[in-house]
């Protein structure tokens, strides 16, 4: 009997013990489904890397924002300075033609005042003097020769003829441009047209000066300047510094009618004597 309440006592021990331990596993389940359950509610690898990702996406765009303002000033910047480069090539080039433009303004005035034989210029201290215009009756005159011959303007009516004012026999300018009218004296010729020198110097010095240069055409002396002052071709002059009057070379070209075709005053001595051969049509 008491075997079998021993063996009683002890199965009834082992079953409280087994329920007791089944509620321990009861207890302890829940733990686990609630670990499962705050497992699955736990963001995932993935979802913490995106959110992550959204957090530090506002940084990087406002890093790219920042970026292409910066570019956009370098591009402005380049743009205006693009600008101004042009603007100052633009300005160079413009002074350049202006500058280019009034050269030959210049220029053109130039030739132009070259050509126009009707309204000589007036050498500086030249006093006042009056030259014959282009188109009026020569101013009359009658003056001996060295030939012997007394030449009057009436007297040429009918021939084209040069009537050239120098300063005075035999000195380096004068002698240089008797010689060139003379060496030219058969293209003179074949243009029809007689050379005439004057000057103030007697008929026994323009007889010297011309055997000496063996001149070929007549020298005329006017002993008071009075033919060379109603050509306009006497006056005040500078003269190494200081002012006098005397004889300012000049040139008059006398056509067949008697009226004026061409004036030269003051006369540059060289290629002057060409130069009234192709206002001629001649040529040089």
């Amino acid at each position: 009997m008491n075997k079998k309440i021993a063996k009683t006592k002890a199965a009834s021990k082992q079953a409280s013990a087994k329920k007791a331990a089944s509620k321990k596993t009861a207890t302890k389940a829940p733990s686990k489904k609630a670990a499962k359950k705050a497992a699955k509610k736990a963001p995932s690898k993935k979802e913490a890397s995106k959110k992550a990702t959204s957090t530090t996406a506002p940084s990087r765009k406002t890093a790219k924002k920042a970026a292409s303002k910066t570019t956009a000033k370098k591009t402005t910047a380049k743009k205006t300075a693009a600008k101004k480069a042009a603007s100052k090539t633009t300005a160079k080039k413009t002074t350049a033609k202006k500058t280019a433009a009034k050269k030959s303004t210049s220029a053109k005035k130039k030739m132009s005042s070259t050509k126009k034989t009707n309204a000589p210029k007036q050498p500086s201290g030249a006093g006042e003097r009056t030259l014959p215009a282009i188109g009026a009756k020569a101013p009359n005159f009658r003056l001996e020769a060295d030939d012997g011959e007394t030449y009057a303007l009436r007297d040429l009516k009918g021939e084209r003829f040069v009537l050239y004012f120098y300063p005075r026999d035999s000195t380096p300018g004068c002698t240089v441009e008797a010689c060139d009218f003379r060496d030219r004296r058969d293209a003179f010729a074949a243009a029809d047209t007689r050379i005439f020198g004057v000057s103030g110097d007697s008929i026994a010095s323009h007889q010297r000066f011309r055997d000496k240069q063996a001149l070929t055409f007549p020298l005329l002396s006017d002993p008071g300047n009075e033919v060379a002052r109603a050509y306009g071709a006497y006056g005040q002059k500078n003269m190494y510094g200081k002012i006098r009057e005397g004889i300012i070379r000049s040139t008059f070209v006398v056509g067949a009618d008697g009226r004026i075709e061409a004036v030269y005053s003051p006369v540059k001595v060289k290629g002057h004597a060409d130069a009234v051969l192709t206002a001629l049509g001649a040529g040089g």
